[in-house]
């Protein structure tokens, strides 16, 4: 109830579309981010690094939780976010985050994508030695996964889709990833899911071997996917050093991680921010392995699930990088919120 409290407050906030925002000073942005240790926290603090390296200007990381994030980047106690690609459909697409379904009422919510990055993947996780290798083998089983994560239902609830086990499964509830895996772990599930980076799956196949399980959908699959969720990405990971879980290609679903901003932040700030990270971008390798995936991505495409921002796409136009493909879709997701 906390939780739906805490996002219903942030909505309130949105529906107030036309409420001013405070403009950053150029030379002082600030930048939230998950907490300490999370991906996210680690992309804010090496884009902040190479921004301060090439303006000379500060750029301070905040950590703050999604929630805060949203109200707080509307309310402008900061002017940048990273997040993943899941947090601009919740919010720009209205979306329950209890049931996963459009809520009645359009609110205009202040949000756009400055840039798009790396894909983070995730995927149904099982022991070895159960035989299965495919996701339609979960079929009549027991699936694991946190609920009290909005994200997670997310990426859990297309992995299903795009396996075709939708209602074709037991669901066990668990707080959280950890929780989850402890499910797995038990007994009490055959599978569970979370992110193929994550720690714990780690400390599962330390004790007993694990994969994911490959997808393989159909075309009308895939196409339900998109129309689920129009920042679905399919990838196929192959074997590689550091990786659990991957003793073949497998394919498994993924979501950008981004930046986003408010509405109202000026144009050439914005302007100045995506021009210093692109054109640096080099220099934001040493920071994290993921920041290599993160160079690997164009930063403007069609699984962006807000628009993005002015400032951004005068930056992407003069680079030669904004498409007519592009173009159609941010098109597109600005024609959601045309006045009637």
């Amino acid at each position: 109830m906390k939780k739906i409290l805490i996002y219903l407050s942030v909505m309130a906030l949105l529906v107030a579309g036309n409420a001013p925002l405070a403009s950053a000073a150029a030379d002082n942005l600030r930048i939230a981010s998950g907490v300490v240790g999370s991906m996210v926290y680690t992309l804010a603090t090496g884009t902040a690094a190479v921004y301060q390296k090439h303006t000379g200007q500060t750029l301070e990381v905040l950590t703050k939780e999604v929630s805060a994030t949203v109200q707080e980047l509307y309310e402008g106690r900061y002017e940048l976010a990273t997040t993943t690609n899941a947090a601009p459909w919740f919010f720009y697409y209205n979306i329950n985050p209890q049931t996963l379904e459009p809520m009645e009422k359009k609110n205009r919510p202040p949000m756009r994508i400055v840039m798009m990055g790396n894909i983070q993947t995730h995927g149904l996780l099982t022991y070895a030695d159960t035989g299965m290798t495919k996701a339609s083998q979960l079929q009549g089983k027991r699936v694991a996964y946190g609920h009290g994560q909005y994200s997670v239902q997310l990426t859990a609830r297309a992995s299903l889709l795009t396996a075709g086990l939708t209602g074709n499964v037991t669901i066990v509830r668990a707080s959280n990833i950890p929780q989850a895996a402890e499910q797995l772990q038990r007994g009490g599930a055959d599978a569970t899911h979370g992110a193929i980076s994550a720690s714990v799956f780690r400390e599962l196949d330390a004790g007993r071997k694990v994969r994911f399980l490959t997808l393989e959908p159909t075309p009308e699959a895939h196409k339900a996917l998109r129309d689920f969720f129009p920042g679905a990405v399919l990838v196929d990971v192959e074997p590689g050093p550091g990786l659990i879980g991957i003793p073949e290609r497998t394919t498994l679903f993924g979501t950008h991680n981004c930046m986003v901003s408010a509405t109202n932040i000026a144009d050439d700030v914005i302007y100045k921010f995506v021009k210093t990270i692109y054109e640096n971008r080099a220099d934001l390798a040493p920071f994290s392995q993921d920041f290599v995936d993160w160079q690997k991505e164009l930063p403007v495409s069609t699984y962006a699930t807000a628009p993005f921002h002015p400032g951004a796409i005068r930056y992407y136009k003069e680079a030669g990088l904004w498409t007519p493909e592009v173009d159609a879709w941010n098109q597109h997701l600005l024609d959601l919120y045309k006045e009637d």
